[in-house]
């Protein structure tokens, strides 16, 4: 065989990657997970609503009445 006709070698072709499943339990893990980090949040910010609007420190008190009113 000469030079010119030597066949190109062929490389076998990778297997394609198996897409994973997640664990059975995982998924649902991770939503109360979720849900119970925004229900906390949720708690969180509503009790800091509750404290300003029933008793509002000075400066935020001073800070809404500096405010322009233009309905007034």
């Amino acid at each position: 065989m000469t030079r010119d006709n030597v066949p190109v070698p062929v490389q076998p072709p990778s297997p394609a990657p198996v897409p994973q499943q997640p664990a059975a339990g995982a998924s649902l893990t991770a939503a109360i997970a979720q849900g119970a980090a925004q229900g906390a949040a949720r708690s969180i910010t509503a009790r800091l609503v509750d404290k300003f609007l029933t008793n509002p420190p000075d400066w935020l008190r001073a800070l809404w009445h500096a405010l322009p009113r233009p309905w007034e």
